[in-house]
C-alpha cells in the first residue's frame, strides 16, 4: 500500500497538527517533537489522515448497503458483496472536501495503516532517513 505524497505547498498541516496525527496512529509521543518534523514528515502524517478517512468513507458504503436491507438472502448478499467491491474499487476512489465535515475513521481502518506504516515510521525515528 502506498501513500499520497505531497509537496510542500500542497501541505495542509502545520508541524504539531503532524505530530498529533502521528501519534494518533503510532501512540506515545510518536518518538519526536513537533519541532523535528520534516516536510516529508508532514507530507507523511498527511497523508495517513487522508488514507484513513477515505478507506473509512469507502467502508461507510458497504455499512449502509448492508444495513438498508433487512435479512437479505444468499443470493441478495452476493449482489450486495459484489456492488460493495465494484463501489471500493470504481465509485469511490476519494470522498468530496464537503464529506471532511462529517469524517469517520473506523478502528480497523486506523489498525491497519498502523500497523502498515509502524515499521517505516521507526525507522524514520531511528535513522533520520525518510522512508516514505
Amino acid at each position: 500500500m502506498s501513500l499520497r505524497k505531497f509537496t510542500r505547498s500542497e501541505l495542509a498541516v502545520s508541524p504539531m497538527e503532524a505530530w498529533q496525527v502521528l501519534v494518533f496512529f503510532f501512540g506515545g509521543n510518536a518518538g519526536t517533537v513537533p519541532g523535528w518534523l520534516t516536510d516529508n514528515d508532514r507530507s507523511f502524517a498527511q497523508a495517513l489522515l487522508i488514507e484513513a478517512v477515505d478507506a473509512s468513507y469507502r467502508m461507510s458504503w458497504i455499512e449502509k448497503l448492508w444495513s438498508s436491507t433487512v435479512n437479505p438472502s444468499a443470493s441478495i448478499k452476493s449482489i450486495l458483496g459484489k456492488l460493495a467491491v465494484k463501489a471500493m474499487r470504481d465509485w469511490l476512489t476519494s470522498c468530496r472536501p464537503t464529506d471532511l465535515n462529517k469524517a469517520k475513521i473506523y478502528t480497523m481502518v486506523k489498525d491497519q495503516l498502523t500497523r502498515n506504516w509502524r515499521s517505516a515510521w521507526q525507522i524514520r525515528i531511528e535513522t533520520g532517513e525518510d522512508v516514505y
